[in-house]
């Protein structure tokens, strides 16, 4: 696929010259028309809503039909990083050279997200966003976050057990936990701990919709049966309702807690923090949740945020192409600079 991205290029460079009619006209024909079939056996394992891959990361969950916009976007992505020479994978963390090979993407608060596999140019994008100097328009980013929660459209998953509620009156503070593969390794049950005992049963632990049942009682045991919300409930109608949130670097909820208001804490093993998709734009947000709307929506707006919203950018292509422009210079800068193998004899 990345070879025959640099032939499409290739092409457009011998039409810019003017010198397309030196290449056979059957030939040029035919290799279109194999790229085009590639190109489409390509966007049928696209696996942002493939039902293979989801049912290997999710299980029965079923993601929101409100995503499905971004599907169009991880199409476009694919075809653009392949003409670049780079690789794209959805939803996967790894520490690549900064001259990196893939460029990994995922969901974020219903968002398509960029970004390349090396957490230095990750980190540095976020940074290079909020500080860019030229002149683009600045987006309600904010508004758009705080609405999907306020019209019950925040949920990633279509579960949300919502009868419950009279069960469960609001609190005024939640901790969102994590994943049961996650919760273990990366939450600090110390802080969860001294957070329990600071708000009493003024507080409810919610756990992730993929969450095991041993998980959840071992929670019932640490803080109380009735502290511990059903783990299919809908979470964002608590997460309005309190005045402080508890979450991850691992966790959508830490943006909508920030853009709502709310006092917004992380609960992280600190020498144990996960770096995964979500970890710079979290860490940026915690910092800068005392100007959170304006942190948000002049970083989001720019290109080099790498995020991209088909609702709120109209011209989203453009913003997918200016900001593989941006990311591939960042790489080019590191060329040669590490390498991982010997040279070949």
């Amino acid at each position: 696929m990345l070879i025959l991205g640099q032939l499409i290029n290739r092409e457009q460079e011998l039409i810019t010259q003017g010198t397309r009619a030196l290449a056979p006209l059957s030939f040029s024909i035919v290799i279109k028309h194999v790229i085009n079939i590639l190109y489409k056996f390509k966007f049928n394992f696209m696996e942002m809503f493939n039902k293979k891959e989801l049912d290997k990361r999710i299980g029965p969950l079923k993601k929101d039909k409100g995503l499905y916009q971004l599907e169009q976007v991880e199409g476009y992505v694919i075809r653009k990083a392949s003409e670049n020479g780079l690789e794209s994978s959805y939803d996967v963390m790894a520490e690549e050279m900064p001259y990196f090979k893939t460029l990994a993407y995922t969901e974020y608060a219903g968002n398509f997200y960029l970004q390349p596999l090396n957490f230095k140019l990750r980190n540095e994008q976020l940074i290079d966003a909020f500080h860019c100097t030229e002149k683009t328009k600045e987006l309600d980013y904010s508004d758009w976050l705080v609405n999907r929660v306020v019209n019950n459209q925040a949920n990633k998953y279509l579960e949300k057990y919502e009868k419950a509620f009279a069960k469960y009156p609001a609190k005024d503070y939640i901790v969102v936990l994590p994943g049961s593969n996650k919760v273990r390794e990366n939450v600090c049950l110390n802080r969860l701990k001294f957070i329990a005992k600071e708000h009493g049963d003024n507080i409810y632990f919610k756990p992730h919709p993929i969450t095991t049942h041993q998980i959840i009682g071992e929670l019932k045991d640490f803080f109380g049966e009735d502290n511990v919300l059903p783990r299919n409930i809908n979470m964002y109608y608590y997460l309005q309702k309190a005045k402080g949130v508890y979450t991850t670097h691992i966790s959508e909820s830490c943006i909508y807690g920030v853009v709502l208001g709310k006092n917004t804490q992380p609960i992280d093993v600190w020498n144990n923090i996960q770096r995964g998709s979500f970890y710079c734009i979290n860490n940026h947000l915690l910092y800068n949740q005392h100007n959170a709307k304006e942190y948000v929506n002049k970083t989001f707006s720019n290109y080099k945020s790498g995020i991209i919203n088909p609702e709120i950018d109209k011209d989203w292509k453009l913003k997918v192409d200016k900001y593989i422009d941006y990311i591939c210079a960042k790489r080019e800068k590191y060329k040669g600079w590490f390498v991982n193998e010997a040279p070949k004899k």
